[in-house]
């Protein structure tokens, strides 16, 4: 599931707050606005003008656009290091990858860990932190460009606790 995907079952509350926490990395806010001008077609002058709730549904809406899946896998990926470092860290500790806090230390293509290691550190995550907010990390772990883990996406697949119910509407 990629991250625009990811970001279509979110409810426009979660999308806020995600927005909210990614905009603690300085370079968010400008990228974000830029996204929306860009892939809504709309002209600064106007989006200055219009009201805030009318501007975050045009971030909200360019964070589900596929045109902008960069845009939204950055933007999810820098809210999950800020508000969800523990969890991340965790996850990491448990598939037992080098790391700094909620960044990983390896460059590159990230080998897959065997299946009975990466069960369990799932489980764990499972049992310390709520299912959705794992569910979240895990989807957009596997849609990083440099992730390709069968056994993860498997699991993504089979899992119910790690669905993702649709909360749009």
């Amino acid at each position: 599931m990629k991250a625009y995907e990811i970001f279509r079952l979110l409810s426009s509350t979660e999308i806020d707050q995600i927005v909210l926490d990614a905009c603690n990395d300085d370079d968010i806010p400008d990228k974000v606005a830029g996204g929306v001008l860009t892939y809504q077609k709309i002209p600064l002058s106007r989006f200055e003008r219009l009201s805030d709730e009318s501007r975050k549904a045009y971030v909200r809406r360019t964070l589900r656009d596929k045109r902008a899946a960069d845009l939204s896998l950055y933007v999810l990926s820098a809210a999950l290091v800020q508000n969800k470092a523990s969890l991340i860290s965790a996850f990491l500790d448990g598939i037992e990858l080098p790391h700094d806090g909620p960044h990983l230390s390896i460059e590159g293509e990230i080998p897959e860990p065997a299946e009975e290691k990466l069960a369990g550190a799932i489980d764990a995550l499972l049992g310390s932190h709520p299912a959705r907010d794992a569910a979240i990390y895990l989807h957009a772990f596997s849609s990083q460009p440099d992730v390709h883990w069968k056994s993860l996406e498997e699991r993504l697949a089979s899992d119910e606790r790690l669905h993702l119910a649709d909360l749009s509407a």
